[in-house]
């Protein structure tokens, strides 16, 4: 319950310091710096938790392995970027996250106010993997933001349980 109310916080209240922008852009190549840079200030808060929680308990990788991960953390995301999406709408989510499978394709697939939502939790990471495809981001990055919410790789699990833990 805690780790909620403190992600909501974040959410509310997301700073970024000078440090974690410097490294983003040293971490990231120009485009896909480009590409963090379109996400909302909420998304790319929990961006740099989620690469900072990698790189601090991922040390054993291979250093190709570890940068493009730490690409990929920040990027999983951004396809959310598409769409503009309200903190209620965030807080929806999360809650949804609980409910059965049945009434989330239910209420996704309806025409209220719940269906944006809904849709973009299900779509963003192939969103996401088509804009760092189009930015000319390697394959390896583009898979691991698709794949973050539905890993099939090693890293693909590393990368959503830190996604599930910020």
């Amino acid at each position: 319950m805690f780790y909620r109310v403190h992600q909501f916080t974040h959410a509310f209240f997301p700073h970024i310091n000078c440090l974690e922008i410097k490294w983003t852009r040293n971490t990231l190549s120009p485009e896909a710096y480009a590409l963090f840079l379109k996400q909302s200030r909420t998304e790319q808060r929990h961006a740099l938790d989620v690469a900072k929680s990698i790189f601090n308990n991922n040390r054993a990788l291979s250093y190709s392995d570890l940068q493009n991960l730490l690409a990929a953390a920040l990027l999983h995301d951004c396809g959310k970027s598409i769409v503009s999406i309200r903190l209620w709408q965030r807080v929806f989510i999360v809650l949804m996250q609980k409910m059965p499978q049945p009434l989330w394709s239910c209420l996704e697939n309806s025409h209220t106010i719940f269906a944006l939502p809904l849709k973009i939790s299900t779509q963003h990471a192939t969103w996401g993997g088509c804009l760092a495809e189009k930015a000319g981001l390697n394959p390896e990055i583009c898979l691991l933001i698709r794949e973050h919410h539905a890993p099939k790789t090693k890293l693909g699990r590393i990368l959503a349980r830190a996604d599930n833990t910020h």
